[in-house]
Protein backbone atom coordinates (compact mmCIF):
# COMPACT_ATOMS: atom_id res chain seq x y z
CA UNK A 1 0.00 0.00 0.00
CA UNK A 2 1.14 3.61 -0.52
CA UNK A 3 3.25 5.07 2.26
CA UNK A 4 2.19 8.71 1.90
CA UNK A 5 -1.11 8.42 3.81
CA UNK A 6 -1.24 11.58 5.82
CA UNK A 7 -3.75 13.38 7.96
CA UNK A 8 -6.03 15.87 6.29
CA UNK A 9 -8.91 15.28 8.69
CA UNK A 10 -8.05 17.29 11.79
CA UNK A 11 -9.38 20.51 10.25
CA UNK A 12 -12.70 18.75 9.65
CA UNK A 13 -12.96 17.84 13.37
CA UNK A 14 -12.98 14.11 12.66
CA UNK A 15 -11.51 11.75 15.20
CA UNK A 16 -10.52 8.14 14.88
CA UNK A 17 -13.47 6.97 16.99
CA UNK A 18 -16.12 8.68 14.85
CA UNK A 19 -16.28 5.62 12.62
CA UNK A 20 -17.93 3.47 15.27
CA UNK A 21 -20.97 5.75 14.87
CA UNK A 22 -20.98 5.89 11.08
CA UNK A 23 -20.57 2.37 9.74
CA UNK A 24 -24.04 2.39 8.23
CA UNK A 25 -23.41 5.58 6.26
CA UNK A 26 -21.29 6.11 3.20
CA UNK A 27 -17.72 7.03 4.11
CA UNK A 28 -16.54 10.51 3.25
CA UNK A 29 -13.15 11.18 1.67
CA UNK A 30 -11.78 12.21 5.08
CA UNK A 31 -13.09 9.04 6.71
CA UNK A 32 -11.59 6.89 3.97
CA UNK A 33 -8.25 8.62 4.49
CA UNK A 34 -8.39 8.02 8.23
CA UNK A 35 -9.11 4.34 7.59
CA UNK A 36 -6.08 4.21 5.30
CA UNK A 37 -4.01 5.87 8.01
CA UNK A 38 -4.82 2.99 10.35
CA UNK A 39 -2.89 0.68 8.03
CA UNK A 40 0.27 2.21 9.49
CA UNK A 41 -0.62 0.53 12.80
CA UNK A 42 -2.76 -2.48 11.86
CA UNK A 43 -2.86 -4.99 9.03
CA UNK A 44 -5.46 -4.69 6.30
CA UNK A 45 -7.54 -7.64 7.56
CA UNK A 46 -7.98 -6.03 10.98
CA UNK A 47 -8.87 -2.65 9.48
CA UNK A 48 -11.33 -4.19 7.01
CA UNK A 49 -13.10 -6.08 9.79
CA UNK A 50 -13.18 -3.06 12.10
CA UNK A 51 -14.95 -0.84 9.55
CA UNK A 52 -16.90 -3.53 7.69
CA UNK A 53 -15.15 -2.69 4.42
CA UNK A 54 -13.72 -5.21 1.98
CA UNK A 55 -9.95 -5.49 1.70
CA UNK A 56 -10.24 -4.97 -2.05
CA UNK A 57 -12.12 -1.72 -1.48
CA UNK A 58 -9.46 -0.48 0.93
CA UNK A 59 -6.73 -1.27 -1.60
CA UNK A 60 -8.63 0.69 -4.25
CA UNK A 61 -8.89 3.66 -1.86
CA UNK A 62 -5.15 3.40 -1.39
CA UNK A 63 -4.45 3.57 -5.11
CA UNK A 64 -6.91 6.45 -5.52
CA UNK A 65 -5.19 8.43 -2.79
CA UNK A 66 -1.70 7.64 -4.04
CA UNK A 67 -2.36 8.72 -7.63
CA UNK A 68 -5.21 11.25 -7.30
CA UNK A 69 -4.81 12.66 -3.80
CA UNK A 70 -7.66 13.37 -1.38
CA UNK A 71 -9.94 14.30 -4.30
CA UNK A 72 -9.62 10.77 -5.61
CA UNK A 73 -11.41 9.53 -2.49
CA UNK A 74 -14.40 11.80 -3.03
CA UNK A 75 -17.57 10.38 -4.52
CA UNK A 76 -18.53 11.97 -7.83
CA UNK A 77 -21.96 12.00 -9.40
CA UNK A 78 -21.13 13.61 -12.75
CA UNK A 79 -20.61 11.60 -15.92
CA UNK A 80 -17.35 12.62 -17.52
CA UNK A 81 -17.19 12.98 -21.25
CA UNK A 82 -14.62 10.77 -22.97
CA UNK A 83 -14.11 10.86 -26.72
CA UNK A 84 -13.67 7.73 -28.78
CA UNK A 85 -10.10 8.85 -29.52
CA UNK A 86 -9.28 9.13 -25.83
CA UNK A 87 -10.75 5.70 -25.04
CA UNK A 88 -8.86 4.15 -27.94
CA UNK A 89 -5.61 5.81 -26.84
CA UNK A 90 -6.01 4.59 -23.27
CA UNK A 91 -6.81 1.03 -24.33
CA UNK A 92 -3.78 0.92 -26.63
CA UNK A 93 -1.52 2.40 -23.95
CA UNK A 94 -2.71 -0.21 -21.48
CA UNK A 95 -1.93 -3.01 -23.92
CA UNK A 96 1.69 -1.83 -23.97
CA UNK A 97 1.84 -1.30 -20.21
CA UNK A 98 3.06 -3.68 -17.52
CA UNK A 99 0.79 -2.09 -14.89
CA UNK A 100 -2.28 -3.84 -13.51
CA UNK A 101 -5.63 -2.83 -14.96
CA UNK A 102 -6.70 -1.11 -11.74
CA UNK A 103 -3.52 0.89 -11.20
CA UNK A 104 -3.34 1.92 -14.86
CA UNK A 105 -6.96 3.12 -14.82
CA UNK A 106 -6.57 5.10 -11.61
CA UNK A 107 -3.25 6.62 -12.70
CA UNK A 108 -5.06 7.97 -15.75
CA UNK A 109 -7.81 9.64 -13.73
CA UNK A 110 -10.52 6.97 -13.69
CA UNK A 111 -12.18 5.96 -10.43
CA UNK A 112 -11.91 2.22 -10.98
CA UNK A 113 -10.87 -0.42 -13.45
CA UNK A 114 -14.47 -1.17 -14.45
CA UNK A 115 -14.69 1.66 -16.97
CA UNK A 116 -11.41 0.76 -18.64
CA UNK A 117 -12.36 -2.91 -18.64
CA UNK A 118 -15.58 -2.05 -20.49
CA UNK A 119 -13.63 -0.02 -23.05
CA UNK A 120 -11.23 -2.91 -23.65
CA UNK A 121 -14.16 -5.26 -24.18
CA UNK A 122 -15.76 -2.81 -26.63
CA UNK A 123 -12.41 -2.37 -28.37
CA UNK A 124 -12.03 -6.12 -28.82
CA UNK A 125 -15.55 -6.23 -30.23
CA UNK A 126 -14.80 -3.21 -32.48
CA UNK A 127 -17.65 -1.35 -30.82
CA UNK A 128 -15.83 1.41 -28.93
CA UNK A 129 -17.94 4.57 -28.95
CA UNK A 130 -17.68 8.05 -27.53
CA UNK A 131 -19.77 8.98 -24.52
CA UNK A 132 -22.62 11.33 -25.48
CA UNK A 133 -23.12 13.75 -22.59
CA UNK A 134 -26.45 14.92 -21.28
CA UNK A 135 -27.16 18.66 -21.12
CA UNK A 136 -25.99 18.88 -17.53
CA UNK A 137 -22.62 17.45 -18.59
CA UNK A 138 -22.02 20.14 -21.22
CA UNK A 139 -19.52 21.91 -18.95
CA UNK A 140 -17.16 19.02 -19.63
CA UNK A 141 -16.87 20.07 -23.28
CA UNK A 142 -13.59 21.51 -24.50
CA UNK A 143 -13.09 25.25 -24.82
CA UNK A 144 -10.46 27.63 -26.13
CA UNK A 145 -7.53 28.45 -23.85
CA UNK A 146 -4.38 30.52 -24.18
CA UNK A 147 -0.86 29.59 -23.13
CA UNK A 148 -1.03 31.36 -19.77
CA UNK A 149 -4.18 29.50 -18.79
CA UNK A 150 -2.77 26.15 -19.91
CA UNK A 151 0.37 26.84 -17.90
CA UNK A 152 -1.71 27.66 -14.82
CA UNK A 153 -3.81 24.52 -15.24
CA UNK A 154 -0.75 22.26 -15.50
CA UNK A 155 0.85 24.09 -12.56
CA UNK A 156 -2.20 23.40 -10.38
CA UNK A 157 -2.56 19.88 -11.78
CA UNK A 158 0.92 19.05 -10.50
CA UNK A 159 0.04 20.41 -7.05
CA UNK A 160 -3.05 18.19 -7.00
CA UNK A 161 -1.29 14.89 -7.75
CA UNK A 162 -2.12 15.03 -11.49
CA UNK A 163 -5.82 14.60 -10.78
CA UNK A 164 -7.37 15.14 -14.21
CA UNK A 165 -10.94 15.01 -12.94
CA UNK A 166 -10.19 17.76 -10.42
CA UNK A 167 -8.85 19.98 -13.21
CA UNK A 168 -11.92 19.31 -15.37
CA UNK A 169 -14.24 20.42 -12.56
CA UNK A 170 -12.07 23.37 -11.53
CA UNK A 171 -11.39 24.92 -14.93
CA UNK A 172 -14.43 23.71 -16.92
CA UNK A 173 -12.37 22.07 -19.62
CA UNK A 174 -12.62 18.62 -21.15
CA UNK A 175 -10.78 15.61 -19.82
CA UNK A 176 -9.13 15.14 -23.20
CA UNK A 177 -7.73 18.68 -23.12
CA UNK A 178 -6.00 18.49 -19.75
CA UNK A 179 -4.85 14.92 -20.35
CA UNK A 180 -3.37 15.89 -23.72
CA UNK A 181 -1.60 18.97 -22.34
CA UNK A 182 0.01 17.08 -19.49
CA UNK A 183 1.09 14.18 -21.68
CA UNK A 184 2.70 16.60 -24.18
CA UNK A 185 4.43 18.35 -21.29
CA UNK A 186 5.83 15.09 -19.90
CA UNK A 187 6.87 13.70 -23.30
CA UNK A 188 8.74 16.94 -24.06
CA UNK A 189 10.94 16.42 -20.99
CA UNK A 190 8.88 18.86 -18.89
CA UNK A 191 9.35 21.68 -21.39
CA UNK A 192 6.64 24.34 -20.81
CA UNK A 193 6.90 25.39 -24.46
CA UNK A 194 5.01 22.20 -25.28
CA UNK A 195 1.91 23.94 -23.89
CA UNK A 196 2.05 26.62 -26.56
CA UNK A 197 -0.40 26.41 -29.44
CA UNK A 198 1.57 26.31 -32.70
CA UNK A 199 -1.41 25.68 -34.93
CA UNK A 200 -1.90 28.22 -37.69
CA UNK A 201 -4.40 30.94 -36.88
CA UNK A 202 -5.01 34.62 -37.55
CA UNK A 203 -3.59 35.84 -34.26
CA UNK A 204 -0.67 33.71 -33.00
CA UNK A 205 0.32 33.63 -29.36
CA UNK A 206 2.88 36.17 -28.21
CA UNK A 207 6.52 35.63 -29.11
CA UNK A 208 8.26 33.15 -26.82
CA UNK A 209 11.57 34.29 -25.32
CA UNK A 210 14.18 32.55 -23.21
CA UNK A 211 13.12 34.66 -20.23
CA UNK A 212 9.54 33.49 -20.72
CA UNK A 213 10.74 29.90 -20.79
CA UNK A 214 12.72 30.29 -17.56
CA UNK A 215 9.78 31.93 -15.80
CA UNK A 216 7.44 29.13 -16.88
CA UNK A 217 9.92 26.42 -15.89
CA UNK A 218 10.33 28.09 -12.50
CA UNK A 219 6.58 28.10 -11.90
CA UNK A 220 6.24 24.41 -12.70
CA UNK A 221 9.29 23.55 -10.61
CA UNK A 222 7.85 25.44 -7.65
CA UNK A 223 4.64 23.47 -8.06
CA UNK A 224 6.59 20.22 -7.79
CA UNK A 225 8.45 21.45 -4.70
CA UNK A 226 5.25 22.70 -3.08
CA UNK A 227 3.63 19.30 -3.58
CA UNK A 228 6.64 17.56 -2.02
CA UNK A 229 6.68 19.96 0.93
CA UNK A 230 2.97 19.39 1.48
CA UNK A 231 3.46 15.62 1.56
CA UNK A 232 6.26 16.00 4.12
CA UNK A 233 4.08 18.28 6.26
CA UNK A 234 1.20 15.81 6.08
CA UNK A 235 3.52 12.98 7.12
CA UNK A 236 4.66 14.97 10.16
CA UNK A 237 1.06 15.70 11.12
CA UNK A 238 0.16 12.03 10.84
CA UNK A 239 3.05 11.12 13.12
CA UNK A 240 1.85 13.64 15.71
CA UNK A 241 -1.68 12.22 15.67
CA UNK A 242 -0.46 8.64 15.88
CA UNK A 243 1.72 9.57 18.87
CA UNK A 244 -1.24 11.20 20.61
CA UNK A 245 -3.35 8.11 20.04
CA UNK A 246 -0.62 5.93 21.55
CA UNK A 247 -0.38 8.26 24.54
CA UNK A 248 -4.16 8.12 25.06
CA UNK A 249 -4.16 4.33 24.90
CA UNK A 250 -1.27 4.07 27.37
CA UNK A 251 -2.69 6.73 29.69
CA UNK A 252 0.47 8.85 29.55
CA UNK A 253 0.55 12.62 29.09
CA UNK A 254 2.37 14.16 26.12
CA UNK A 255 5.70 15.76 26.84
CA UNK A 256 5.76 19.57 27.13
CA UNK A 257 9.36 19.74 25.90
Amino acid sequence: MPSKYTDEIENSSYTWRVFYMSRKSKYSAEQKLAILNELTRSNISEVAKKYAVGKKTIRTWGYLYEYQGIDGLRSTHNNHRYSKEFKLSLVQQYQKSDASLEIFAIKHGLKSKIQLSDWIMQYNESNLKAYTPRKRDSKMSGRKTDFEERLTIIEELIKHDVNYNWAVEKYHISYQQVYGWYQKYRKSGNDPESLRDRRGKAKPEEKWTEVDRLKAENRLLRAQLEKQEMEIAFAKKLTEIRNREVEKDSGTKPSKN
